[in-house]
């Protein structure tokens, strides 16, 4: 009996010692949640955010500088200038703006590399027009780049200043520079790569003439220009959308046909067409804009 009893005290002992130290324990600290995986970016929503950013912060300046300011920066502060001829190689070497690079129209998505981010950067074409695209493309990317208005054909040209102004010793491009860039840059860089083939995406008036007649409703015709001067006459079918409200109306256009954009020269509609075609919208430039229309003699209606 005895020893019964000291074997029921040693187990109350057990249990109050057990007791006990449960009740000391530091409580074990809950696991750290794993954060959620950031989702995947979508390459279609990456472009149509920035495309749609670009074409609703357009400058006073349009991206475009006039060719006497143009030729007067390059003279006075060649330093800070990087000036790029688009024209052909053959072109280029028959004479060139002082200190121009050539970097032909096409070849420039194998080029981006060498564009400088620390000075004013001069893209100037035959029109203005090719080099309105690249320049809209450039400074989505972050370059400071501006178009030579006119181009050599119209901006250089008229200003008479002789052949002999012209340099014909090539200048070479400097070495390329590997960008840094995260996530949403790089898609939209490979897009701007990409974009350049040997198509200009530029159409001649009567060429656009020809389809407004023969099948208005497989395309549409989208003039940019001020509502006034549309008022006063515009290509049959074309619908009006200023050039700065192009971005808050990119709904209104159609993915499912192409898209002819007309402005006065050509110049801002060359700006407007690379950011649409890069989210996937068929956009054409007609060559020279109404004055390329109306120069070919080509009727307007009075919109109603």
């Amino acid at each position: 009996m005895r020893k019964s009893k000291i074997v029921s005290l040693l187990l109350v002992f057990v249990m109050m010692f057990s007791f006990l130290a449960a009740c000391n324990q530091t409580p074990a600290p809950a696991p750290t949640p794993t954060p959620a995986p950031a989702p995947a970016l979508v390459p279609a929503e990456v472009i149509a955010e920035a495309v749609k950013g670009f074409l609703t912060t357009i400058p006073d300046n349009n991206y475009i500088m006039a060719a006497d300011a143009a030729l007067k920066l390059n003279s006075e502060n060649p330093d800070a200038v990087f000036w790029v001829d688009m024209r052909s190689a053959e072109d280029y070497a028959k004479g060139h703006i002082t200190n121009a690079v050539n970097i032909p129209y096409a070849k420039t998505g194998e080029k981006l590399g060498v564009l400088p981010t620390n000075k004013q950067i001069v893209f100037q074409c035959y029109s203005g027009q090719t080099s309105a695209q690249v320049t809209a493309l450039a400074n989505m990317l972050g370059y400071n780049a501006v178009s030579f208005r006119g181009g050599m054909n119209f901006g250089w040209a008229p200003l008479n200043l002789g052949e002999a102004t012209l340099q014909t010793t090539e200048n070479k491009l400097p070495e390329p520079k590997k960008p840094e860039l995260d996530a949403k840059k790089q898609i939209l860089w490979d897009a701007v790569v990409s974009y350049f083939t040997d198509k200009n995406y530029i159409i001649a008036p009567a060429d656009l003439d020809a389809l407004v007649k023969e099948n208005p409703d497989a395309i549409m015709v989208l003039d940019i220009r001020s509502a006034e001067d549309f008022a006063k006459g515009a290509i049959a079918t074309a619908k009006n959308i200023a050039f700065k409200e192009v971005g808050k109306n990119i709904d209104q256009l159609p993915s499912n046909k192409p898209v002819y954009v007309t402005c006065y020269t050509g110049q801002t509609a060359g700006i407007t067409i690379a950011p649409l075609r890069l989210m996937g919208i068929n956009a054409i430039s007609l060559n020279r804009g109404m004055t390329g229309w109306t120069g070919a003699e080509l009727g307007v209606v009075v919109p109603k």
